[in-house]
C-alpha cells in the first residue's frame, strides 16, 4: 500500500484522481492542481506546464509547490514523500486528455 498524501489543510489524499485539475491559465499554458478540499487555505498545490509544438500541446513539467512537498516530507519522510509525489504527478499528467486542450490553443494562434 502506498503512502497517503496529506494537504496542510488536513485533507488526506488516497488517490491522484481526488485532485482537481483546473485549466484557467491558458495564456501561460498551465494547468493548476487543486486540493480536493474546497475550503483549503492553500487551494492550489501544484501545476502542470506544457508547450505548443506544431500546434499541439506537449507536456513540459509538473510540480507540487514547496508547502505541499515540505508538509508531506515531514509527515511521510523525505524518501517516501518524494516517491509518492512523483507517482501522483505522473498519474495526473496521464489523466489529462490533451486533445481537449488543443482546440482552445489553436483558436488563439
Amino acid at each position: 500500500m502506498s503512502p497517503t498524501l496529506i494537504c496542510p489543510c488536513g485533507r488526506k489524499i488516497e488517490d491522484a484522481s481526488e485532485f482537481k485539475l483546473l485549466y484557467l491559465k491558458k495564456e501561460l499554458n498551465e494547468i493548476d492542481i487543486l486540493c480536493p478540499n474546497d475550503n483549503c487555505y492553500l487551494r492550489e498545490v501544484g501545476f502542470i506546464k506544457f508547450e505548443i509544438v506544431d500546434g499541439k500541446p506537449k507536456f513540459k513539467e509538473a510540480s507540487f509547490y514547496p508547502p505541499f512537498v515540505t508538509w508531506n516530507a515531514s509527515q511521510l519522510g523525505k524518501d517516501n514523500a518524494v516517491q509518492e509525489l512523483r507517482k501522483v504527478l505522473k498519474q495526473l499528467v496521464d489523466r489529462i486528455d490533451w486533445s481537449l486542450i488543443k482546440a482552445p490553443v489553436e483558436s488563439r494562434t
